[in-house]
This record gives C-alpha cells, sequence and structure tokens, in this order.
C-alpha cells in the first residue's frame, strides 16, 4: 500500500480501546507507518490542558520528522478537534486526519471499572487526572456525548466500538487511512 505521509489521531474518551487498537494496527499496517501512544511519555501529576497542547505539539514535530523519511504517524489519545486546530499548522505540519472512536456509557463505565482493580491502578488515575476513581469514570462517560458532538459537527469519522472487536475496528481504521 502507498501512502503519502501524514499525521493520524485515534480519538476518544478512556474505555473505548484505543490502546487494544493501537496493538492491532501495529501488525496490520507495514513499517511506513509509526504508531504511539499519546502519554506514552508519561503524564505528569494533574495534566491539564496546557501539557495537553504541549504533547500533541511534540506528537506533530514527530510526525513531521516521519514524513521526511516518507513514513506515517499514528497516535492514539484523547483529542478534540477544536483544541487540535488550535495547535495544527498546516504549513509546518503533515496532512491529519482525526478519527473518534466511541462507546455507549454502559460499555464504558463497564470497562473502565474493569480495567482499575486494583489501589495500585486506582492511586495512578486520581495522580494523573486529579480526580477519585469513581469521579474519573463519571466524568469520562460524561464527556464521551460532547467529544461524539464536537467529532460528528466537524465531520470526522466516528466508529462505535461498543460490539466490534478490536480487530474489526483497526481493519475499520486501516479503511479510513
Amino acid at each position: 500500500m502507498e501512502i503519502n505521509p501524514a499525521v493520524h489521531f485515534i480519538s476518544g474518551v478512556s474505555g473505548v480501546g484505543k490502546s487494544t487498537v493501537i496493538k492491532r494496527l501495529k501488525t496490520l499496517l507495514s513499517a511506513e507507518y509509526e504508531i504511539h501512544d499519546f502519554d506514552e511519555r508519561g503524564v505528569p501529576e494533574n495534566a491539564g490542558p496546557d501539557w495537553h497542547d504541549q504533547e500533541t505539539l511534540h506528537w506533530l514535530e514527530v510526525a513531521s520528522e516521519n514524513a521526511k523519511l516518507g513514513k506515517s504517524t499514528i497516535i492514539g489519545g484523547v483529542m478534540e478537534p477544536e483544541r487540535f486546530a488550535k495547535v495544527y499548522d498546516k504549513n509546518s505540519h503533515p496532512p491529519a486526519q482525526l478519527i473518534f472512536l466511541h462507546a455507549s456509557e454502559d460499555v464504558l463505565r463497564q470497562r473502565l471499572m474493569g480495567r482499575y482493580t486494583t489501589p495500585e491502578s486506582r492511586e495512578d488515575i486520581k495522580r494523573a487526572s486529579g480526580r477519585a476513581y469513581d469521579k474519573y469514570i463519571e466524568d469520562m462517560v460524561a464527556d464521551a456525548p460532547g467529544l461524539l458532538m464536537a467529532f460528528e459537527k466537524a465531520g470526522l469519522p466516528v466508529i462505535n466500538t461498543d460490539t466490534k472487536s478490536p480487530e474489526e475496528v483497526a481493519r475499520e481504521i486501516v479503511s479510513l487511512l
């Protein structure tokens, strides 16, 4: 498959399956793609919008360097279309695509409750988000519809992950690239 170097952000709230799908994409796509998790460099305590903007710029610079080598870059992490537009510079960054993964409230809640089962994992969520475990889950569930609306308003692709396997979601993403 011939590609034109670009940067693709796979977005969605915690629990939609971004990390699992990113692992699948690594097995499906050729060496012409470099694939990362948005927060693989770590998340500081109470990370906020300024940290997110700086990290977005970091990944855009990585994508720019990869584009010079003929590679596209895929980043999995929460990305809001309007916030991305404020940081993205089409003159200095490769073409960008945002794809949104969505899940229903019940599925999100179930996945998140199944993920953070140890005291250590719950403490890590509190450290990174500044919110208690229960509040974090409810915030993710509450944030999902607004983020979905932002992607729909911008005319960006949305993939519902409720009933699809990670392999199916990954293949749908590949078809959008």
